[in-house]
């Protein structure tokens, strides 16, 4: 009840006893007073604060509401993807996040090494990508050129592959010293290398009295006319037994 209501009730019940206000009773001023003062509190009682709750309300927001909250990089909702451009952890999708991005990347390890299987730029490590990838390449230079010392296949350079190297004369992939090419240098007569076919020996010099005759690569033997040093006294070249020179190369 109102204080308004309260003092009508009051100057009304001081008509009908025919007394002042001073004789009316304290107890209903003071029940007057009580009720002003309760329905005070019931009107305070009676205030929404449910403004003030809302107020109070954590509005941070998290990965996957759609909204680019503080800490995120992006946040698609529903859309963020190990696969897309906005990561399930609300960053933009980038080379190293261990994510492959589709379309885009085609590995991501999520490590900055050169060496395993996916190489700088997320690409798959692959012969001629300039790095060496362990336990599968020797040598990785980065191009098609085989006779730099890195093959195409990511191989060392070496004598044998049939791949004409610097410092190689040839190369007809294998390792045969007795063909034309032995040890990448075309055969020659003093090589030391006895080529079928060709020479009869080679003592891997090019002197002519000794037991290979050179430039030939043939046996020095008695009656070819020229003296193995050491075994033959002489040598004309013929056989006649009657000059100077026997035909065993003894001086007669």
């Amino acid at each position: 009840m109102t204080r308004t209501a309260l003092a009508t009730l009051a100057l009304l019940a001081t008509s009908m006893l025919g007394c002042g206000a001073d004789d009316v009773p304290d107890t209903m001023l003071t029940a007057t007073t009580t009720a002003d003062t309760n329905d005070t509190l019931d009107t305070n009682d009676d205030v929404d604060t449910s403004d003030n709750a809302d107020n109070n309300t954590d509005n941070s927001g998290s990965c996957g509401n759609g909204t680019v909250d503080d800490g995120e990089q992006c946040d698609m909702g529903e859309n963020n993807s190990a696969t897309g451009a906005c990561t399930p952890e609300c960053q933009i999708a980038a080379c190293g996040d261990g994510y492959v991005w589709q379309d885009i990347e085609e590995c991501d390890d999520g490590n900055t090494s050169n060496s395993d299987d996916c190489v700088m730029n997320c690409k798959i490590a692959e012969c001629g990508d300039g790095y060496v990838q362990d336990g599968v390449e020797d040598c990785d230079d980065g191009n098609d050129d085989d006779a730099d010392g890195c093959t195409t296949t990511c191989l060392p350079a070496i004598c044998g592959d049939g791949i004409v190297q610097p410092g190689e004369q040839c190369d007809d992939g294998n390792e045969l010293t007795g063909d034309n090419c032995p040890e990448c240098q075309l055969a020659f007569c003093g090589d030391g290398h006895i080529q079928g076919g060709v020479e009869m020996c080679d003592d891997g010099n090019m002197i002519s009295t000794d037991s290979c005759v050179y430039p030939q690569c043939i046996p020095n033997v008695c009656g070819d006319g020229v003296i193995n040093v050491g075994v033959e006294q002489c040598d004309d070249g013929n056989e006649n037994d009657a000059d100077l020179c026997n035909n065993d190369c003894m001086a007669n």
